[in-house]
This record gives C-alpha cells, structure tokens and sequence, in this order.
C-alpha cells in the first residue's frame, strides 16, 4: 500500500489533470471554427445508432481476424512534467500538461516518483472520439459519425507511425497507445500507475465486465445527450465482437503493459 503521503500526491496530481483537461478544451471550443453538433437533438442519437448497429451478420465478426496487434514501445514522446515540491515526475501523454501548469524537466529522476495517469483504452478512445467527431461535424477520415470506420483508420495510421517512425502531432497523441510515451520499455518497471478514476481497480478482473454497459439502460431516456452518446459507442464496441476485437489488436500491449484485463 502507498504512503499517506504519496495517496495525497497521487490524489493532487490526478485532480490536476482533470482539471488541465476541462481548461483545455474550454480554450479550444472558443478557437474552433467547426460547426459544434447540438447532441440534445433526437435525430442525432437516432442516426448514430443507425449508423452503428449492435447487430451483425454471420460470418462478419472475423473481418479482423487477419490483422495483427500493433507493436508496444514506439516512442513518441519522452517528456516528464515535473512537480518538484514533492520530487514527482508525471509522464506527458497529453501535450499540453507540461505547457500550461508543470515545469518540463529532461533529466533521469534518479530520486523522484514516476506517475503515468493510465487510462482503460476504451474509455480513452470513446472521450477522444466524442471530442472529435461528434462534439463538432468534422469529416474524421470521411467517417463522420460511423466509428467502426473510424477505427479502422486509426488502426491503419498508427500502423503507419510505428512502421515509418514519422513525428507524432497533438492530434495523433490522442489516440496513440500508451504505451508509447515515456520510454515505458526501459521505465516500466519505475512507473507507479495511477488510474484515471481512483474509484475503480483495473487490476480486479471483475472490473472489466464493470465497463460494459447496460444496452437496454441506453434506450430508456427518450432524450439525447453526451453521456447517452459516450455510453451508445462504449456499448458498441463491446457488443460487436469485430469491432472489439479489432480494438483490442490496436491497444492490445496498453492493457498488458499498463497492467489492466483484455475486455
């Protein structure tokens, strides 16, 4: 078990990044210039679930089967945002961390804790895909709200990052595996994961099934909105075998190497 003190440091640092994530989208909705969706509307729900059936035909859960888990350990990012108060690094898995409120260090830590604020894949995923495609009508690969179509770009251009070791943008960072920052191949080992949600334990096997919504809950509220949406996809995934497996090939080594059950 932590230290009482290191829980306050952890407890400290995650509200910090949930903070840092609220500010930060509030100060990108005020510079875009994409036409924001109105997600209280009926008919978007309706086209979504339309668009993303829970249903498939025979046959087409193995559409996947001849692709392949993306390699762990690319290395996209090496930052640590310091808070040197306490001697505690935090792994930058989102750009803005280090620039808008913690000093940027690039030394070895030597006597410093590592956090890495994990998150469970899917859930990343769905919050970043929200953000992108659905909050705002933007194209997101000409898949616009269909988000098996969406993964499979995405599958297909961290492919290409990984094979071509090209740059990495902010955009792309978001949907990375995490396992690709902060030199986790040789630093793993130094990490003292913290979960994205202090009030779920991803090492219990129990809580993967705890993931998994209610599909009928979904149906029940007549009325639209975010939280519907975010838990229409999450269930998504989960109650197409192709799609989920396709997502696990794609974040397989995030759910070993972070130490969290395959869904």
């Amino acid at each position: 078990m932590w230290s009482p003190s290191t829980q306050r440091i952890i407890i400290i640092t995650v509200i910090l990044l949930i903070l840092i994530k609220l500010l930060f989208f509030s100060n990108s909705k005020l510079i875009s210039s994409v036409e924001p969706r109105d997600l209280e509307k009926s008919d978007v729900f309706d086209y979504i679930v339309d668009t993303n059936s829970l249903w498939i035909d025979d046959g087409e859960e193995k559409r996947f089967e001849s692709y392949t888990n993306i390699p762990a350990f690319a290395q996209v990012s090496n930052k640590m945002a310091a808070i040197t108060k306490s001697k505690t690094a935090v792994c930058e898995t989102d750009t803005f961390i280090g620039q808008q409120v913690l000093c940027e260090l690039d030394r070895n830590f030597t006597d410093w804790k590592i956090l890495f604020a994990r998150r469970d894949p899917i859930e990343r995923f769905v919050d970043h895909y929200m953000d992108t495609c659905v909050r705002e009508d933007r194209p997101c690969y000409n898949c616009r709200l269909d988000l098996s179509c969406y993964l499979v770009k995405i599958y297909a251009e961290i492919t290409q990052l990984y094979s071509k070791n090209k740059t990495v943008t902010e955009d792309q960072m978001k949907f990375v595996p995490q396992n690709w920052f902060c030199q986790m191949e040789t630093m793993n080992q130094r990490m003292q994961f913290v979960d994205y949600s202090l009030f779920s334990n991803p090492t219990n096997p129990a809580y993967a099934e705890a993931k998994r919504p209610d599909a009928e809950s979904i149906f029940t509220d007549s009325v639209s909105s975010y939280k519907k949406i975010s838990k229409f996809y999450t269930t998504y995934i989960y109650s197409r075998p192709d799609v989920l497996d396709l997502f696990t090939k794609t974040y397989y080594w995030d759910y070993l190497v972070l130490k969290m059950p395959l869904p």
